[in-house]
Protein backbone atom coordinates (compact mmCIF):
# COMPACT_ATOMS: atom_id res chain seq x y z
CA UNK A 1 0.00 0.00 0.00
CA UNK A 2 1.29 3.47 -0.84
CA UNK A 3 1.44 6.35 1.63
CA UNK A 4 -1.28 8.30 -0.23
CA UNK A 5 -3.59 5.27 0.04
CA UNK A 6 -2.84 4.95 3.78
CA UNK A 7 -3.76 8.59 4.35
CA UNK A 8 -6.98 8.23 2.37
CA UNK A 9 -7.91 5.03 4.21
CA UNK A 10 -6.99 5.98 7.79
CA UNK A 11 -7.32 9.77 7.75
CA UNK A 12 -6.12 11.55 10.89
CA UNK A 13 -4.32 8.70 12.60
CA UNK A 14 -0.88 9.20 14.15
CA UNK A 15 1.94 6.99 12.93
CA UNK A 16 4.25 5.53 15.56
CA UNK A 17 6.87 2.84 15.96
CA UNK A 18 6.28 -0.09 18.30
CA UNK A 19 8.56 -2.73 19.81
CA UNK A 20 8.94 -5.79 17.56
CA UNK A 21 9.95 -9.33 18.45
CA UNK A 22 13.49 -10.46 17.59
CA UNK A 23 13.79 -11.38 13.94
CA UNK A 24 11.05 -8.96 12.81
CA UNK A 25 13.09 -5.77 12.73
CA UNK A 26 11.99 -4.64 9.27
CA UNK A 27 10.68 -1.07 9.11
CA UNK A 28 7.16 -2.15 8.12
CA UNK A 29 6.82 -4.56 11.04
CA UNK A 30 7.30 -1.68 13.49
CA UNK A 31 4.86 0.90 12.12
CA UNK A 32 1.59 1.24 13.98
CA UNK A 33 -1.36 3.60 13.59
CA UNK A 34 -2.72 5.38 16.68
CA UNK A 35 -5.93 7.35 17.01
CA UNK A 36 -4.86 10.92 17.73
CA UNK A 37 -5.47 12.02 21.32
CA UNK A 38 -7.69 15.08 21.72
CA UNK A 39 -5.86 18.23 22.81
CA UNK A 40 -8.77 19.44 24.95
CA UNK A 41 -12.20 18.24 26.07
CA UNK A 42 -13.65 20.34 23.25
CA UNK A 43 -12.04 17.93 20.77
CA UNK A 44 -13.60 14.76 22.24
CA UNK A 45 -15.47 12.56 19.79
CA UNK A 46 -17.94 9.71 20.37
CA UNK A 47 -16.16 6.74 21.91
CA UNK A 48 -13.30 8.79 23.38
CA UNK A 49 -12.34 8.37 27.03
CA UNK A 50 -12.82 11.21 29.51
CA UNK A 51 -13.15 11.80 33.25
CA UNK A 52 -15.72 13.66 35.34
CA UNK A 53 -16.41 14.24 39.02
CA UNK A 54 -19.57 13.57 41.00
CA UNK A 55 -21.02 15.66 43.83
CA UNK A 56 -18.85 13.88 46.42
CA UNK A 57 -15.68 14.73 44.50
CA UNK A 58 -15.07 11.19 43.25
CA UNK A 59 -13.42 10.94 39.84
CA UNK A 60 -15.10 8.66 37.31
CA UNK A 61 -14.02 7.49 33.86
CA UNK A 62 -16.54 7.27 31.05
CA UNK A 63 -16.88 7.04 27.29
CA UNK A 64 -17.77 10.25 25.48
CA UNK A 65 -21.12 10.45 23.71
CA UNK A 66 -23.38 13.24 22.52
CA UNK A 67 -25.20 13.39 25.88
CA UNK A 68 -21.94 14.17 27.72
CA UNK A 69 -21.82 17.71 26.34
CA UNK A 70 -23.50 19.09 29.47
CA UNK A 71 -20.61 17.98 31.69
CA UNK A 72 -18.22 19.74 29.34
CA UNK A 73 -20.30 22.91 29.23
CA UNK A 74 -20.22 23.30 33.03
CA UNK A 75 -16.49 22.54 33.23
CA UNK A 76 -16.81 19.02 34.62
CA UNK A 77 -15.14 17.01 31.83
CA UNK A 78 -11.41 16.26 31.83
CA UNK A 79 -9.01 14.39 29.56
CA UNK A 80 -7.04 12.81 32.41
CA UNK A 81 -7.71 11.58 35.92
CA UNK A 82 -4.96 13.91 37.19
CA UNK A 83 -6.75 16.97 35.74
CA UNK A 84 -9.98 15.91 37.43
CA UNK A 85 -8.29 15.33 40.81
CA UNK A 86 -6.60 18.74 40.58
CA UNK A 87 -9.96 20.38 39.89
CA UNK A 88 -11.55 18.64 42.90
CA UNK A 89 -8.83 20.08 45.16
CA UNK A 90 -9.25 23.55 43.61
CA UNK A 91 -12.99 23.40 44.32
CA UNK A 92 -12.39 22.35 47.93
CA UNK A 93 -10.00 25.27 48.50
CA UNK A 94 -12.41 27.70 46.84
CA UNK A 95 -15.26 26.41 49.03
CA UNK A 96 -13.22 27.17 52.16
CA UNK A 97 -12.36 30.63 50.82
CA UNK A 98 -16.05 31.27 50.20
CA UNK A 99 -16.69 30.40 53.84
CA UNK A 100 -14.80 33.57 54.83
CA UNK A 101 -15.19 35.69 51.73
CA UNK A 102 -17.79 35.05 49.13
CA UNK A 103 -18.79 35.61 45.57
CA UNK A 104 -20.11 39.08 45.94
CA UNK A 105 -20.35 42.15 43.80
CA UNK A 106 -17.21 44.21 43.60
CA UNK A 107 -17.69 47.33 45.76
CA UNK A 108 -16.41 50.26 43.73
CA UNK A 109 -14.46 52.92 45.66
CA UNK A 110 -14.37 50.66 48.75
CA UNK A 111 -11.77 48.15 49.88
CA UNK A 112 -12.14 44.72 48.29
CA UNK A 113 -9.68 42.30 49.85
CA UNK A 114 -8.41 39.29 47.87
CA UNK A 115 -5.58 36.76 47.96
CA UNK A 116 -2.78 36.87 45.39
CA UNK A 117 0.87 35.82 45.25
CA UNK A 118 3.27 38.34 46.80
CA UNK A 119 6.02 37.92 44.23
CA UNK A 120 7.45 35.43 41.78
CA UNK A 121 10.37 34.47 44.03
CA UNK A 122 8.77 33.58 47.37
CA UNK A 123 5.34 32.64 45.98
CA UNK A 124 3.72 33.46 49.32
CA UNK A 125 -0.01 34.18 49.41
CA UNK A 126 -0.53 37.81 50.29
CA UNK A 127 -3.69 39.79 51.02
CA UNK A 128 -4.26 42.80 48.78
CA UNK A 129 -7.06 45.31 48.51
CA UNK A 130 -8.38 47.09 45.47
CA UNK A 131 -11.11 49.69 45.09
CA UNK A 132 -11.27 49.86 41.32
CA UNK A 133 -10.77 47.50 38.39
CA UNK A 134 -12.23 44.20 39.63
CA UNK A 135 -10.27 41.04 38.88
CA UNK A 136 -12.02 38.25 37.02
CA UNK A 137 -12.83 35.20 39.14
CA UNK A 138 -11.60 36.68 42.44
CA UNK A 139 -13.07 35.79 45.79
CA UNK A 140 -13.32 39.05 47.72
CA UNK A 141 -13.34 39.53 51.47
CA UNK A 142 -14.91 42.41 53.41
CA UNK A 143 -11.91 42.72 55.74
CA UNK A 144 -8.22 41.88 55.71
CA UNK A 145 -8.78 39.77 58.83
CA UNK A 146 -11.25 37.52 56.98
CA UNK A 147 -8.69 36.89 54.24
CA UNK A 148 -5.89 36.20 56.74
CA UNK A 149 -8.13 33.78 58.66
CA UNK A 150 -8.87 31.92 55.43
CA UNK A 151 -5.14 31.61 54.67
CA UNK A 152 -4.47 30.36 58.21
CA UNK A 153 -7.21 27.73 58.08
CA UNK A 154 -6.52 26.45 54.56
CA UNK A 155 -2.73 26.77 54.59
CA UNK A 156 -0.41 28.71 52.32
CA UNK A 157 0.95 25.65 50.50
CA UNK A 158 -2.51 24.28 49.74
CA UNK A 159 -3.67 27.65 48.39
CA UNK A 160 -0.54 28.07 46.26
CA UNK A 161 -0.84 24.60 44.78
CA UNK A 162 -4.61 24.57 44.16
CA UNK A 163 -5.26 28.13 43.02
CA UNK A 164 -1.98 29.43 41.66
CA UNK A 165 -0.48 26.12 40.47
CA UNK A 166 2.84 26.82 42.20
CA UNK A 167 4.90 23.62 42.33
Amino acid sequence: MKLKELVEKYGEYDVGLIETPKGQESEWARIHLFKPKPKSVWNLKDGGQYYYTNIRGDVNRDVWCEGCQYEREVGNAFLTKEEALKDVERRKVEALLLKYGGRRWFKEHKLNWFIALENEVTHEPYVYSVSYRPKQGCIYFDTEEQAQKAISEIGEERIKKALFEVR
